[in-house]
């Protein structure tokens, strides 16, 4: 799992837990974590759940591929 007080633009940390189950889809609880993180990061704005679930499944598998 994410750990959510690792900031995104910190790659190599990210990319690292989400590589740890290479080859397998990324996983809702991981994806859920992201967004979560994302709405934090965005002022907590309702409205804006499925922005940031995408967001955060781009987020992770631009990470998997790193």
């Amino acid at each position: 799992m994410i750990d959510p007080k690792i900031n995104i633009h910190s790659k190599p940390a990210l990319s690292a837990q989400v590589n740890n189950n290479a080859g397998i889809a990324l996983v809702d609880s991981v994806v859920q974590t992201r967004a979560y993180e994302l709405y934090e990061l965005g002022g907590k704005i309702d409205g804006r759940a499925e922005q940031d679930w995408y967001q955060a499944e781009t987020d992770l598998r631009a990470c998997q591929q790193a």
